[in-house]
């Protein structure tokens, strides 16, 4: 992954390439920020949250001129100018989506925020790559009933989602970040079933996949007073390092030192 300066980000970064498709567009993004979770570069995380900021605002703008202009405009005819106030509130509701993500990368979402959020996922009817990634760059502050929700659609489908290795990514990240918080508020009953949902997900062959889906159980584990859930945790992390995933590795054995040795880094 390329890392983008605050100077490239600016202009040519946000206008989106030519034949190049919204969801590519955005999935681009998602991907970014994924590993700046990961990373905990919360820097950076802020930089592209006030650059979408800055986009949703001028959409919401363009909006509300053509809102205010409607009699005035002299449209062919109208549907167009209702195709372009659809339009551009769809490009007003990506970039807030983007810029709601981004700050939840590096802060506590308030309610209406993760309301916003929440309506947001509620309205998608085709799970892809680009909605997959903001439920689970979301899940940690998520609601349990509307993840739970989410993913008992997801599982009406699950042939069409357990075939791509993203898919499963996504689906298993979201059971196990909104796991892990729940776990961390002690409603263990309410994360051994999300973990549960996702069982069929996480038995395929990929490293981060298998080995977030097993630190989030032995954390449970754990939080249940089993010793053996400690062990399988530092088992994970050693995988981790093993196979050469220094991501997954540092930000599990940074999960570890804060809820198990109840470590704060300086």
């Amino acid at each position: 992954m390329i890392k983008l300066s605050t100077k490239t980000l600016l202009t040519p970064i946000f206008i989106q390439k030519q034949n190049e498709s919204k969801d590519d567009y955005f999935v681009h993004y998602i991907n970014w920020l994924d590993r700046i979770q990961l990373r905990e570069e919360f820097a950076e995380a802020e930089m592209i949250q006030n650059e979408a900021h800055k986009y949703a605002n001028n959409q919401e703008i363009k909006v509300k001129i053509l809102e205010e202009n409607f009699e005035t405009l002299n449209y062919n005819n109208e549907w167009l100018e209702l195709h372009s106030q659809e339009r551009l509130t769809r490009q007003y509701t990506d970039y807030r989506v983007l810029e709601l993500t981004a700050k939840a990368c590096h802060q506590i979402l308030n309610d209406e925020e993760v309301t916003e959020i929440g309506d947001f996922l509620f309205g998608i009817e085709l799970w892809l790559e680009y909605s997959l990634g903001i439920l689970a760059l979301n899940a940690w502050q998520l609601p349990y009933s509307l993840v739970y929700a989410i993913i008992s659609d997801i599982n009406l489908h699950e042939k069409e989602y357990k075939g791509k290795l993203i898919y499963r990514r996504r689906i298993v990240q979201t059971a196990g970040r909104c796991a892990m918080t729940l776990i961390s508020r002690g409603e263990n009953q309410k994360a051994s079933a999300l973990l549960s949902m996702v069982h069929h997900y996480a038995e395929a062959l990929d490293t981060h996949v298998q080995g977030l889906y097993r630190f989030a159980w032995a954390y449970l584990d754990y939080r249940n007073g089993k010793i053996e859930g400690q062990k399988e945790m530092l088992r994970v992390i050693a995988l981790f390092d093993f196979l050469e995933v220094p991501i997954s590795r540092d930000f599990a054995q940074k999960y570890y030192n804060r809820h198990v040795l109840n470590l704060e880094e300086s």
